[in-house]
């Protein structure tokens, strides 16, 4: 099959190099130079909604995805009444916006923390009854990796400088004990795969490393069921991850979904007898014949910043090193590492 991916980053060069042996031929459509993912498919250089190049693909391909949340919406409707575009734009529409996203889990009765609009500091005050150090807040759209949200106790210049160029969401904060995320796959025909829990480690909202897998049956069927209702719900085919917080009582808390194959499912390439990214491509071309077993205790470790020295990684016992070929910038990810032992217990 052709296959058109939106965005041309380590996602979208882990897509293409896990699923080289079935045979499919990729493009690559993403405005910056020398993206990672360009080294292993055709780069086209535009921005996502260029009419010229959503007429070619239109045109050329039998199917299109994503590797971030953050394209265009009309590029992906416009090509949805020519190819089939998986995720569909639904989805990348909700999860592009906290408060929609916020909003379908609480329909779908998947347990929320306590969240609200808000437009100005006296929404702030009224939200938070005056314990603004419980309270973050978030821009509705373009925010990760811990970009575009304080606590509502911080600086009052950032929080009107956010609300000032923001839609803006509030939130309180949950006690947590961990987070975990749950890896979801589907495909046309309604087969649907989950992999185990995934503990994860974040620090200033970036994810540092994850441990797989997080043992916990109750809450392994209870992540299941979110999912399968969001699934559903959007008639999805592909990966989704959602990320849960593990709350002091024990309850899973949504944090919030990605409509693609996610960082703390890295692990999957050597953990696991089919990686997420594989798993994805065969889900959007409808070949999902077989599903990912055979799992390994796995931790995957990111590297943030700056590559590690040589000497050191050699060190490590038996591990796998990731590099996507990034320029060195602060709290940029650079590759990550992965090892795998017979036990969690041995990994830690």
């Amino acid at each position: 099959m052709k296959i058109a991916i939106f965005g041309a980053g380590q996602l979208a060069m882990m897509m293409i190099e896990e699923s080289r042996r079935l045979g499919h031929e990729f493009v690559l459509i993403d405005p910056s130079s020398n993206p990672p993912a360009s080294k292993f498919a055709k780069h086209i250089k535009t921005d996502f909604n260029d009419h010229e190049t959503l007429e070619y693909i239109a045109k050329n391909y039998d199917v299109a995805t994503i590797d971030f949340e953050n394209v265009d919406i009309s590029s992906l409707e416009f090509l949805e009444s020519h190819i089939n575009v998986y995720p569909p734009s639904s989805a990348l529409a909700v999860c592009q916006d906290r408060l929609l996203e916020k909003n379908l889990f609480k329909e779908l009765d998947i347990g929320v923390t306590k969240y609200g609009s808000v437009t100005n500091i006296n929404d702030i005050d009224k939200f938070s009854e005056g314990r603004r150090s419980n309270y973050l807040i978030k821009s509705r759209r373009f925010g990760y990796d811990g970009k575009n949200q304080f606590k509502c106790n911080e600086d009052v210049s950032k929080i009107k400088n956010l609300l000032s160029n923001n839609e803006c969401i509030i939130e309180e904060i949950v006690n947590f004990s961990t987070e975990v995320s749950l890896i979801c796959v589907r495909q046309q025909d309604n087969k649907i795969f989950f992999y185990p829990l995934i503990e994860n480690f974040h620090k200033n909202g970036i994810l540092r490393y994850s441990l797989f897998p997080f043992l916990n049956k109750e809450l392994q069927s209870t992540a299941e069921r979110y999912a399968r209702d969001l699934l559903n719900h959007f008639n999805y085919v592909g990966v989704l991850v959602i990320e849960f917080f593990i709350n002091k009582d024990g309850n899973l808390i949504a944090n919030e979904m990605a409509p693609r194959v996610h960082n703390s499912g890295h692990w999957s390439i050597e953990g696991s007898s089919m990686s997420q990214f594989e798993m994805h491509i065969r889900a959007i071309t409808g070949t999902l014949n077989k599903l990912s077993d055979d799992f390994k205790p796995s931790l995957m470790i990111n590297i943030l910043s700056k590559c590690p020295d040589e000497k050191k990684l050699s060190l490590l016992d038996n591990h796998h090193f990731h590099n996507y070929g990034k320029e060195e910038r602060s709290l940029r990810k650079l590759g990550h590492i992965t090892l795998t032992k017979a036990s969690v217990e041995d990994l830690i």
